[in-house]
């Protein structure tokens, strides 16, 4: 293949790399179960901190390592101005895995805090529930943009 450099520089998805990365990583997919189990868990409330913490704790573990690989195997840089749509989708799904990794260390540290103080608020337990809930289903929409982007760049080729 013979490429040409220009000044544009557009950021695009390896959909090939990028879905053997996804297909690649079951530890994910349990981590993800496993906290909206624990979003969803009916147990008695110092049994949820810890079930809450434990998930918490595999997610981010989880996702360090899977933004890393996506980053460097799953976008590309490309010279071609037809894919600049793809490219500004690129840019915002690459751009959420600082915001979604800094969001689940929040998480962690709120949770691990919760746990080494006791959980005598409930109140405060069910607020960081209800904050892990949201954050699942902004990381369920950014694996949906994601594998949107390697739907589009199968199609392209």
């Amino acid at each position: 293949m013979v490429t040409t450099i220009t000044s544009t520089r557009t950021l695009a998805v390896n959909s090939a790399f990028m879905q053997e990365i996804k297909d690649g990583n079951p530890n994910l997919t349990k981590a993800i179960h496993q906290l909206q189990r624990a979003c969803s868990s009916e147990e008695d409330i110092s049994q949820l901190s810890r079930r809450l913490t434990k998930a918490l704790n595999a997610l981010r573990v989880e996702l360090a390592l899977q933004f890393a690989l996506e980053e460097a195997y799953g976008y590309i840089e490309v010279s071609d101005s037809l894919l600049e749509d793809l490219s500004v989708a690129a840019h915002n799904t690459k751009a959420e895995h600082n915001v979604l990794y800094g969001g689940i260390s929040e998480l962690v540290e709120a949770a691990e805090e919760l746990q080494y103080r006791g959980v005598e608020a409930e109140d405060e337990l069910r607020g960081l529930i209800d904050e892990t809930c949201q954050f699942s289903l902004q990381l369920r929409d950014h694996e949906q943009a994601e594998n949107d982007l390697i739907d589009q760049s199968f199609d392209l080729g």
